[in-house]
């Protein structure tokens, strides 16, 4: 491994991740030099089936908006969600401009335009490299499963940075489409200071297969059916996407795009010449049901079963203008994001009952992943012969993982640097190290993407989900302090209604005691009576019924 960094400064640099190390999602990384910095993606996560009314997760950037002058530039390496979604809000935190490739931008540009931001989008193509404050970033080519995706070289008064974003050696891949593994070895050659890699698929063995892989089962498909074929894969997959359109057409069928995401993607592909289907092909997605079905194929969102997706609404034949039958197939072109197997195995027993067949990834090579394996890993480790290794992308197990099969490699363990959110790598003259620990939390949004949802509410809504709500409205005399009349306990998800009446009733003559009994002193305070009547419930439910409903009192005066 080589030993130079290119170092030209004592000043040492810092990089601190704000998310993406210990998770899948949330990708994004500082680089500070002197107070100078720039921030390589901004990307958001899903949320789990743990954070009820959760629509999505980005990392928070108060470390951006405390010096939000600072910011020189934000990085895009590719078009993912987890790379891109968090963009507008780092946009928020710290006004600078964005650079990324012209699909990625692409992507940015309609999403930013939705939320009403506006930036200066700055275009970066491999081989030319851009000068930003005192660093000079050149891109670089990498295999993904979107197009347009880089690795970024970052020269730095420090040293070199290669930054691996999500890629896959993929040696097979056209030419437009290859990792440059030649531009990647010639930073090996001049001296890395630390390699930033990807670790997604640390625990798979072997080469990661290349896109052309997935024709033989796709070939099947269309071979074998007689209705519509129905491909449903992350809405950026655009070399998937251009090789199942292409073999569709060979084969007489036209191509519609279903769902507004997968639309919208579509039509920027399209606009930069990145998808290639002539307008002869293209068919609106409300014209569908007017042709024969085995004249289509169709590009349709919600490959991990999201609510209200377009395939989601097709599977409970719901959806305003596809609809599925016998002699139809499905092609799940992805695999399910972990925590989401539930719902996409719902997804897939809906599309049977409507009476199509349904192909994915467990009966058929229809998907293969964007990341590279255990060989790609090592392939990158040899060519970037990076002083330091900084593991990226993945969980905590992966991380680790990978810095083994560094080890395996020839790179010294303490050449690799295991680090969590917010932990800070300091890369000096005197080597690297961890300097301390700095704020990277998350930011929990709603379905309108806009409103941040604390830590408080989401317990409360995992309590209700858990164990139910009861309401009870007592009505008292305002002279006496006497209940007036039997309480009303009004119960949701608590129990069924085979125990609820004799529960509510036993409930109801405790109630009637419970505020019978007040001390006097209560009997002026309203918020102390709606106390005592709270703990008496909770306490007489969790001894029924061992559960732990949250009680809500109503009392009324009269």
């Amino acid at each position: 491994m080589a030993a130079q960094s290119g170092a030209t400064s004592d000043q040492p640099l810092r990089l601190i991740p704000l998310g993406g190390l210990g998770e899948f999602g949330l990708n994004a990384l500082v680089l500070d030099w002197a107070g100078e910095r720039l921030l390589v993606d901004a990307g958001a996560m899903f949320p789990s089936a743990e954070m009820p009314g959760v629509d999505s997760i980005v990392p928070d950037f108060e470390l951006l908006s405390a010096d939000p002058e600072s910011l020189r530039g934000i990085l895009l390496t590719h078009g993912h969600e987890d790379h891109i979604g968090a963009l507008p809000f780092a946009l928020q935190a710290a006004p600078a401009p964005v650079y990324g490739s012209a699909l990625t931008l692409g992507f940015c540009r309609k999403r930013l335009r939705e939320r009403g931001v506006a930036t200066d989008l700055r275009l970066l193509t491999p081989g030319e490299p851009v000068a930003i404050g005192p660093f000079r970033v050149h891109p670089i080519r990498v295999a993904h499963s979107v197009r347009d995706s880089l690795a970024l070289a970052i020269e730095t008064p420090a040293g070199v940075v290669v930054a691996s974003g999500d890629f896959k050696i993929d040696p097979t891949a056209p030419p437009d489409e290859r990792t440059d593994v030649d531009a990647l070895a010639a930073w090996g050659d001049r001296g890395v200071l630390a390699l930033l890699s990807d670790s997604t698929n640390v625990e798979v063995a072997g080469l990661t297969p290349g896109e052309d892989e997935v024709l033989p089962a796709f070939e099947e498909v269309f071979r074998r059916t007689r209705g519509r074929v129905l491909v449903s894969c992350f809405a950026t997959a655009i070399p998937r996407m251009q090789r199942v359109a292409d073999l569709a057409r060979r084969q007489g069928r036209m191509v519609a795009f279903v769902g507004r995401r997968m639309s919208d993607n579509a039509d920027v592909a399209l606009d930069l010449g990145l998808l290639r289907i002539p307008a002869s092909s293209l068919l609106a997605s409300s014209s569908v049901q007017e042709l024969l079905p085995s004249s289509v194929v169709l590009f349709v969102s919600g490959s991990q079963g999201e609510p209200f997706s377009a395939l989601s609404m097709i599977s409970v034949d719901e959806h305003k203008d596809v609809s599925v039958g016998p002699g139809d197939t499905v092609v799940l072109s992805a695999r399910a994001i972990p925590g989401n197997e539930r719902v996409v195995s719902r997804l897939i027993s809906n599309l049977y009952r409507r009476g199509c067949d349904v192909v994915h990834p467990g009966t058929a090579r229809v998907h293969v992943s964007g990341h590279g394996s255990r060989e790609d890993l090592v392939e990158l480790l040899r060519r970037v012969r990076p002083r330091y290794l900084v593991p990226i992308h993945g969980e905590y197990r992966m991380l680790a993982q990978h810095k083994r099969l560094a080890a395996e490699a020839g790179l010294a363990p303490d050449r690799v640097l295991v680090a969590e959110d917010g932990e800070v790598l300091s890369f000096g003259p005197q080597g690297a190290r961890k300097e301390g620990r700095l704020p990277a939390g998350r930011v929990l949004l709603d379905r309108t993407g806009v409103e941040e949802l604390g830590d408080v509410v989401i317990r409360d809504r995992r309590h209700l989900s858990a164990d139910g709500i009861v309401v009870p409205i007592i009505v008292l005399d305002k002279q006496t302090g006497r209940v007036q009349s039997a309480p009303e306990i009004v119960t949701r998800g608590f129990v069924d209604e085979a125990e609820r009446a004799a529960l509510m009733e036993e409930a109801g003559r405790l109630l009637v005691d419970a505020v019978g009994a007040r001390p006097a002193e209560e009997r002026d305070d309203p918020s102390l009576t709606r106390e005592r009547v709270r703990m008496e419930l909770r306490r007489f439910f969790r001894k029924r019924t061992q559960r732990r409903p949250m009680v809500i009192p109503v009392v009324m005066e009269v």
